[in-house]
């Protein structure tokens, strides 16, 4: 295992590949991918193995319509097809303070006090957020760029909600209860099928029952406590939404987790612990909006909690050997989930096995032609609510 190897794959990836691939339409998970392997322990070749498979599917850049500059580079927020010119751009202003990077980094997250390139990084489905996360967690300036790329051609509606959110006016309920008062609240609509074209939608037309909920979230006064609270509360949204008798998981809900473990990241890393909070703000936020675009499935904690594994057999090293040396590597998503609970254990403690039962219970239920479910074409879902 060798970081001289992810850092060559991670330079070759950012001077080859677009940010966003398939018609502008994906986003390229290359370092979250190649970051996790490394970081669960994988091989040099297990390495340049995954990063080949990657490649087969990313899109070379291609010219923007126009130069980004430091007068214009705010004018085309949104706008996928600059994904080159914002990269060019973010690349030219970090190399100049190489030596510190991460300074110039949270310059342009942080540049706008009312309109922060920050408060847009929920856009594209977390997915910027996610990569800020990677880019200071590996420490690796081309992520760094190529985290600010996306911020910037994911930058969309949602940041015109979250530039104004304020701390919850009435808060009276945890983070649980709240989703679970979500789950039934009958004055949200549900939606036929799942998927983020609902998104917008949820924010257009239940904003205000949205923001009815998130004002009576109760946040601890320590930030940590906050995080790690709401780090849970995605575990259980992601392990333990499914019904009793049919183990799946969701592709959209999955995201809420591995954007809560960017956050932790980010968290060392924001002094100012109000620009930090208001990236709490967003998050729940967010996590309200995916939740109810997803059908609002039902949260039963047991799931997870009563889930039986043979504690001298199903540990870590079984996830990680499964995750490595099966063709579950190949999945970003699944390494992603199966690192950042692993990480979680780490930093919050056993739990009585919490998340190592819901590392066990993905790699033991997916498998790769089958994995995800949650998008609109996918006849299996999760124990949602019905139309009545």
């Amino acid at each position: 295992m060798s970081r001289t190897v992810l850092n060559k794959l991670l330079s070759q990836s950012f001077a080859t590949y677009q940010v966003l691939f398939n018609e502008l339409s994906f986003h390229n998970h290359t370092a979250h991918h190649l970051g996790s392997l490394y970081l669960l322990g994988a091989s040099d070749e297990k390495l340049e193995k995954a990063y080949k498979t990657m490649c087969a599917d990313l899109d070379p850049h291609v010219p923007s319509p126009e130069k980004i500059t430091l007068s214009n580079w705010r004018n085309f927020l949104g706008n996928k097809h600059f994904c080159k010119g914002y990269s060019d751009f973010f690349q030219e202003q970090l190399t100049n303070n190489a030596d510190n990077w991460q300074k110039k980094f949270k310059e342009f997250l942080l540049d706008n006090e009312k309109q922060p390139l920050i408060n847009g990084v929920i856009g594209g489905l977390a997915h910027p957020l996610i990569h800020i996360g990677y880019a200071f967690e590996l420490n690796n300036e081309f992520v760094g760029i190529e985290a600010l790329t996306l911020s910037a051609v994911a930058y969309n509606y949602l940041h015109e909600v979250v530039d104004k959110l304020k701390a919850p006016t009435s808060p009276s309920k945890s983070s649980m209860e709240i989703f679970k008062n979500i789950h039934s609240d009958h004055q949200i609509p549900i939606y036929d099928t799942p998927g983020v074209d609902n998104l917008e939608e949820a924010v257009k037309n239940c904003n205000e029952r949205i923001l009815y909920h998130y004002n009576q979230w109760k946040i601890n006064d320590n930030i940590e406590k906050t995080i790690e609270e709401l780090f849970d509360l995605t575990v259980y949204i992601y392990g333990a939404t499914h019904k009793s008798n049919q183990i799946e998981f969701d592709f959209f809900l999955l995201h809420l987790l591995t954007s809560m473990h960017a956050i932790r990241m980010i968290h060392s890393h924001i002094d100012n612990q109000q620009v930090f909070q208001h990236i709490l703000f967003q998050f729940f936020y967010f996590a309200i909006v995916v939740y109810i675009s997803q059908l609002r499935p039902e949260i039963n904690e047991h799931l997870i909690n009563d889930y039986k594994i043979d504690n001298a057999v199903k540990t870590w090293n079984y996830v990680i050997d499964k995750t490595l040396n099966t063709e579950l590597i190949d999945d970003a998503h699944l390494v992603k989930v199966v690192r950042v609970l692993r990480d979680a254990e780490k930093i919050y403690g056993d739990k009585n096995g919490f998340y190592l039962k819901t590392a066990v219970k993905t790699v033991d239920n997916l498998h790769l032609e089958n994995l995800w479910i949650g998008g609109s074409d996918n006849p299996r879902q999760l124990n949602v609510l019905k139309q009545s």
